[in-house]
């Protein structure tokens, strides 16, 4: 062996000497650092053991740069690998021995973020606004923690969500959990410091969303942070990291929560995005890295005909295994190169995640790999069959307030229409039915969301419900019968309560027309335009709504509409807008001085975002 050859190897094993054989994964890419780096000393060959499919995950946004959710992300904490999921607002054990499912806890929202793990417990933050723990051995709920103002809710990419999602990925270090909510910092943002045992505030940031300063194209303007990403810790400067959406991550006070450095995306700076990390002990020493690291595949952006980024390619695609790195662009054994989203090792294992879902263990010793499948059954029709197909509109969100003693208005609504589902109930047995029946029918959480709270009190944004359903397990009195009516959308959304509740026609409902549909159910139309609105045909021309007036908030956000820049302008016609999305053409073919075309124009919901089927607006269609 030559000197080099020796030194170079004395490097690895020291950097890695007092680390244990068999240790967890308890948090995102293994450490507060997010490196990605373990010490375990996995066997020379190994072989499967088990594999499990779950569905595959749709990120709540297109753009690259916050795709923070794209794939399963598991820890390990000793004998449980720990997933959250979106698709089923969910997050489950499995034992890493044998790929047996060992529990699952539902929220009110989708899971988008890994948990953390420690001392026996399982940590992690939901869309809906609340950060959990709950036993490793059982699930069971240890405490619960809201960490935003109230329970006002948002249409937010296509789910109904808390307006505060926790989107600032928990981190664990002795025993403090540091975690962020809210994303649009008009509405409030926060940072959080808690005791992991407790769940009680150690600090809270509540500063760092209103700052005035200088955006793109030079405009000076209020703006602020806004979380989304996995934060992170770096431990030369003790600073907390916290990714900002598509600006570059702000620093706090890991003590005192006081924000040292965050800067407004101002004009020339290059994109920020969901990751960072710091370099691992082995990158420090060997390639004298300091500093943060970004990945250049989540830092890139084409802004109009140019790419724009900041990183090195792969920096997010590989772990270090005692001194060893592996690329999940290289796959493993039988797993297919280019297919692996995720990789970690624990308990003497290798687990392997693809971008279709499927989770891997490899471990010492050949045997006869286990492949756990799910089960899938059909949705049942009930004596409620047929009620919904005579509706004029079946796209769309439908909000059903109360499940009733059976499921089968759920399941008809299902069957028989296209909607997103969205069931309130405060029952948590009945909670629990409805979750689990969807999850063995494969129905999704876009398709079918449930919400336990109390349907007569739940805050619900206006005007999203193309048909609000009151199940027969609900009674609304007159003010309640308004707040509800609220939500349903203008020009046409239905509200159906079952003959023998209370509607008074008498009842002061703006735009509200009466009517029945069979023996057994009263119906409530909304009709028209809301009153004071108008509609907008571009141009530039003067608008005569008088119904928008300040303070304004959040109805609704996604990324699917993003075609306004340098575009005509859109058009608002019956609540429906027509924008026209650009095709830009690349500088090294372009012709003349034109830099774009423009696309056929796209028809979306002004009150949820939602982009209209090719079956909706026909009218319109044949005039644009």
């Amino acid at each position: 062996m030559t000197i080099k050859a020796f030194l170079k190897r004395t490097i690895i094993v020291s950097i890695f000497s007092g680390l244990a054989l068999g240790a967890d994964w308890p948090m995102w890419r293994n450490d507060t650092g997010r490196t990605a780096q373990s010490a375990e000393v996995l066997a020379d060959n190994l072989s499967l053991q088990w594999s499990r499919r779950l569905p595959p995950l749709k990120p709540a946004y297109r753009d690259n740069r916050l795709q923070f959710d794209a794939g399963y992300e598991p820890i390990v904490l000793g004998k449980r690998l720990v997933v959250g999921s979106s698709r089923d607002d969910s997050v489950t054990a499995f034992d890493t021995e044998t790929g047996e499912e060992a529990w699952k806890f539902f929220t009110d929202g989708p899971v988008r973020f890994a948990p953390v793990g420690c001392e026996g417990r399982i940590i992690f933050g939901s869309d809906d606004g609340c950060l959990y723990c709950v036993n490793a051995s059982d699930g069971l709920l240890v405490w619960k923690k809201r960490a935003v103002p109230s329970k006002r809710k948002v249409i937010g990419n296509e789910r109904m969500i808390s307006v505060w999602p926790v989107r600032g990925g928990p981190v664990l270090h002795e025993g403090r959990v540091y975690f962020a909510a809210g994303v649009w910092p008009l509405e409030g943002t926060f940072v959080f410091c808690v005791d992991a045992l407790t769940g009680e505030t150690i600090w809270r940031n509540d500063r760092s969303s209103y700052r005035y300063g200088v955006h793109p194209h030079n405009a000076r303007a209020f703006g602020g942070l806004a979380p989304q990403g996995y934060l992170l810790i770096d431990d030369e400067t003790g600073h907390l990291i916290v990714p900002s959406s598509q600006a570059y991550p702000a620093k706090f006070d890991m003590k005192t929560g006081e924000l040292k450095s965050f800067e407004l995306p101002a004009p020339g700076r290059l994109p920020g995005g969901w990751f960072a990390s710091t370099p691992s002990e082995l990158e420090r020493q060997k390639l004298k890295r300091r500093g943060l690291l970004f990945d250049k595949e989540v830092n890139y952006r084409v802004h109009e005909d140019k790419p724009h980024f900041k990183g090195e390619k792969g920096v997010r695609n590989k772990i270090t295994v005692a001194g060893r790195e592996m690329h999940f662009s290289d796959g493993y054994l039988d797993i297919q190169a280019g297919s692996i989203h995720s990789m970690l090792v624990a308990d003497e294992k290798l687990f392997v995640v693809t971008k279709a879902g499927e989770i891997s263990c490899f471990g010492p010793g050949l045997k006869q790999p286990t492949k756990h499948k799910a089960s899938k059954v059909r949705l049942a029709k009930g004596r409620e069959q047929g009620l919904f197909l005579k509706l004029d509109q079946t796209h769309g969100y439908a909000l059903l307030l109360g499940a009733g003693d059976d499921l089968e208005l759920i399941e008809s609504l299902l069957s028989e229409t296209n909607f997103r589902v969205i069931v309130v109930d405060s029952r948590p047995e009945k909670v629990r039915q409805i979750r689990e029946k969807s999850l063995v029918s494969s129905v999704t959480g876009e398709q079918l969301s449930v919400i336990e709270d109390d349907p007569t009190s739940v805050i619900l944004p206006p005007y999203f419900a193309d048909l609000i359903v009151i199940g027969n397990s609900t009674s609304l009195d007159a003010t309640q019968l308004k707040r509800v009516y609220e939500s349903l959308r203008p020009f046409g959304g239905k509200l159906m309560t079952r003959s023998g509740e209370p509607l008074s026609d008498d009842l002061d409902l703006e735009g509200a027309k009466r009517s029945r549909t069979g023996s057994d159910w009263k119906v409530i139309t909304r009709e028209g335009a809301l009153l004071g609105s108008a509609n907008y045909e571009g141009n530039w021309e003067e608008s005569w709504d008088k119904r928008v007036r300040g303070p304004l908030g959040v109805l609704w956000f996604d990324d699917s509409l993003s075609h306004f820049k340098r575009s005509p302008q859109p058009k608002f016609i019956d609540g429906v807008m027509i924008s026209t999305p650009k095709d830009w053409t690349d500088e090294t073919t372009r012709t003349g001085k034109v830099d774009y075309r423009l696309l056929a124009p796209v028809f979306s919901d002004v009150y949820t975002g939602r982009i209209l089927s090719a079956k909706e607006a026909p009218a319109l269609r044949k005039s644009f």
